[in-house]
């Protein structure tokens, strides 16, 4: 085997770890013999074994990767049956705390020269590691294995990954979009490079020689799966990308606004849906494109493609005057969109253009409704905290989405952070921004800065969840919508919720 990709534990069992499926999809679709393993989905089922004999458990299990279409409110106990048995996970192992989408170590996470004391002492992954690596490694005896980190919940893991390569001999690859966004916008990237001995930031480019980086993903097939698990899904959900960075690139908090926009060719779209085994294809797959945010022109040269193969998927979409047409909404749903993913953000026009947004509320009133009549359901992003917000444009998104709610099927509700990276830092007097530090360790990664703001005496963060809590979800219709929205699995199982009047 040329490539072994292993993404570290966890990321939630309910859909490959998008970075790392996407790197392994690349590099089979320019022709390497590439497997690819999700050691989070191997954790979560070795300790959904030891708990088989709790009950509900199981019917959890069952229900949850059997059901292709589910009821909210039976996700919602067969999901809350399962969190209860992760949270067991700490009676075991003193001190970590875990979730269907995050572990917790008992050593400050963002401390990677801690989390390495830590392993050297309690390691709960080595019998993870002797139980699975051994025999994928003398079985397939990969050339190069690569490991992907997208998220700070394996961070821990993924040194404990490093440590046992190392002590057995094997050389490995260290990247993903965590560690790329250290080295691009964050602080603390020299911290990783003591911690793994051979980090690539390249976004994959530097493994293909010869391949620009804005060409890596032009060619894409199905990798082959090491894993004998199943995921936690009615059906499959594969996670794809046809761009790198955001077209928009314009908010002012972008961490990645320097980022070069790419749009990858459709045809590796083509190549990689050609490729999907016959047993995947009977499981009725649904994609999901991962761009920042995908644009009308760029769903038109998608929708032929889908619908040829006969494949449903959803997305981002920023819900701007061009998406406002229900036409084309229509056209989009007959295609297979089954969800749109729409960053509203908020209901007070001069808020969001203060920030640059370049979206309006009514055209977002109107992207929902079209939405809603196409029978396409809708995922609502807000967005709450910015620096100067006032009560009454917090009040202009409540009503908003008062407004709109027979089309809106479920609700991210979001406090704003502060990227150490992107113009707001840059013109933080201007909005009246004090930039404050952590109160941790110097040797610590970042990748976000505490603020306050000098026209107010409590922090813009604290203020948007006290309204949150106390006045957006008094209104029983969005609480509704609120508690429609699973609080675990969400980013796989949306797409498969039973509303009525959607695909």
């Amino acid at each position: 085997m040329d490539f072994l990709v292993l993404s570290p534990p966890v990321c939630p069992p309910s859909e490959p770890p998008s970075g790392a499926f996407i790197l392994a999809s690349a590099l089979c679709g320019h022709g390497y013999d590439t497997g690819f393993l999700d050691l989070s989905l191997e954790f979560y089922h070795r300790i959904l074994t030891q708990h088989s004999t709790t009950p509900g458990v199981l019917r959890s299990v069952d229900y949850l990767s059997g059901t292709p279409q589910y009821d909210p409110m039976t996700h919602r106990s067969a999901a809350g049956t399962l969190h209860r048995a992760f949270k067991g996970y700490s009676k075991s192992h003193p001190g970590w705390t875990l979730t269907a989408m995050d572990l917790t170590p008992p050593a400050p996470v963002h401390q990677p020269s801690g989390l390495l004391r830590l392993l050297l002492t309690d390691d709960p992954f080595l019998p993870l590691w002797n139980a699975t690596l051994p025999s994928v490694l003398s079985r397939y005896r990969p050339r190069r294995i690569l490991i992907s980190v997208a998220y700070l919940s394996q961070l821990t893991a993924a040194i404990s990954l490093a440590r046992f390569l190392e002590r057995h001999g094997i050389e490995y690859i260290a990247g993903g979009s965590l560690l790329r966004s250290l080295h691009a916008t964050g602080k603390g990237f020299n911290l990783l490079e003591r911690t793994f001995h051979n980090i690539d930031v390249s976004n994959g480019a530097n493994l293909l020689p010869g391949i620009e980086a804005g060409h890596f993903l032009d060619k894409l097939a199905y990798p082959q799966i090491l894993s004998q698990q199943s995921y936690l899904s009615g059906r499959p959900i594969l996670p794809l990308t046809l761009s790198i960075g955001c077209y928009w690139s314009g908010c002012l908090f972008c961490p990645d606004k320097d980022m070069k926009y790419i749009q990858m060719k459709t045809t590796g779209l083509e190549q990689f849906m050609a490729s999907i085994p016959q047993h995947v294809l009977q499981q009725r797959p649904v994609i999901h494109f991962l761009d920042s945010a995908m644009p009308k022109n760029r769903l038109r040269a998608v929708m032929p493609i889908a619908k040829h193969f006969g494949l449903h998927f959803y997305g981002f979409a920023r819900p701007e005057k061009r998406f406002a047409d229900h036409s084309f909404l229509r056209e989009l749903a007959r295609s297979g969109c089954v969800m749109l993913q729409l960053g509203v953000e908020g209901g007070n026009d001069a808020l969001l253009s203060r920030f640059n947004k370049g979206i309006h509320p009514d055209d977002a009133k109107n992207v929902l409704t079209g939405a809603a009549e196409a029978g396409i359901r809708t995922y609502v992003y807000l967005l709450f905290g910015l620096p100067g917000e006032t009560v009454s444009e917090r009040e202009d998104t409540r009503r908003l989405i008062s407004e709109t709610i027979d089309a809106v099927d479920f609700l991210n509700l979001s406090i704003f952070n502060l990227p150490r990276h992107c113009d707001l830092i840059h013109r933080a007097k201007e909005f009246n921004i004090i930039l404050n530090k952590y109160d941790a360790l110097a040797d610590a990664i970042e990748l976000y800065r505490p603020f306050k703001t000098t026209n107010s005496s409590e922090s813009p963060r604290r203020a948007a969840r006290e309204f949150i809590t106390n006045r957006f979800t008094s209104d029983d219709r969005i609480r509704q919508a609120v508690l429609r929205t699973p609080k675990w699995f969400r980013a796989a199982h949306l797409a498969l919720m039973n509303i009525s009047g959607r695909n």
